[in-house]
């Protein structure tokens, strides 16, 4: 027969393993909304990129060789849609309900040897639960932390971009529209857009845009 006792016991666990799972479903519902803040800002990065590279469309092929350009205008536009919150698994003893299990009662037709051997073996199986849980509340923890480290390296790799882009554009058009316009007349006069003398600058723009790409395209999972 089951004493109080062990029945108290018994309840005690559940209520450990509810409140366990509460808490992870609070934890999970915090990392969606941290994992969407890291999307967004992953676009918001491509979307700076986008913008800041939209002359290397002028390029032509072999200029694009001589900079060394690895990218499209167009790719980077691409990957902006592409971007989404990263996914995890919920499913099990991490999904959104608990089994039945911490509702049992023992049953009085039963034998009492029958009626403690299940109530051990549901005792195991709320342990592997709670075991389970702690675990993932553990990968949840580091996908946090890997979530805003990434976030760090991201808005200072966009500080540093927008700062070097600025310098770079400034170079390029030094008389902003005019310069545009000028550029704009080389080529309708059948000229290049870009004289070689421009190519280290395209460079440059090439070579911070790869370094923030990398940055963005870290996986986090």
């Amino acid at each position: 027969m089951i004493t109080d006792k062990e029945m108290t016991e018994y309840r005690l666990l559940c209520a450990s393993l509810g409140e366990l799972h509460a808490r992870y479903l609070k934890r999970k519902r915090e990392l969606r909304v941290l994992l969407e803040e890291t999307a967004a800002l992953r676009r918001d990065a491509l979307l700076v990129l986008a913008k800041a590279n939209r002359l290397t469309r002028h390029l032509t092929g072999r200029q694009r060789h001589i900079t060394g350009l690895n990218y499209q205008l167009g790719e980077i536009k691409a990957r902006i849609n592409q971007v989404g919150p990263a996914l995890f698994k919920g499913g099990g003893e991490e999904g959104e309900t608990l089994p039945g299990i911490c509702e049992w009662q023992p049953q009085k037709d039963r034998s009492p040897l029958d009626s403690r051997r299940e109530l051990r073996q549901n005792e195991l199986l709320i342990l592997g639960m709670i075991d389970g849980l702690k675990k993932n509340l553990l990968q949840l923890d580091i996908l946090e932390l890997r979530c805003r480290e990434l976030i760090l390296s991201v808005n200072k790799a966009l500080q540093a971009f927008r700062h070097e882009a600025r310098i770079i554009r400034r170079k390029i058009y030094p008389f902003g529209v005019f310069s545009l316009l000028c550029r704009t007349l080389r080529r309708l006069l059948g000229r290049s857009y870009f004289s070689l003398h421009d190519m280290d600058d395209i460079a440059a723009l090439g070579s911070i845009t790869g370094h923030v790409l990398k940055i963005a395209d870290s996986p986090i999972i």
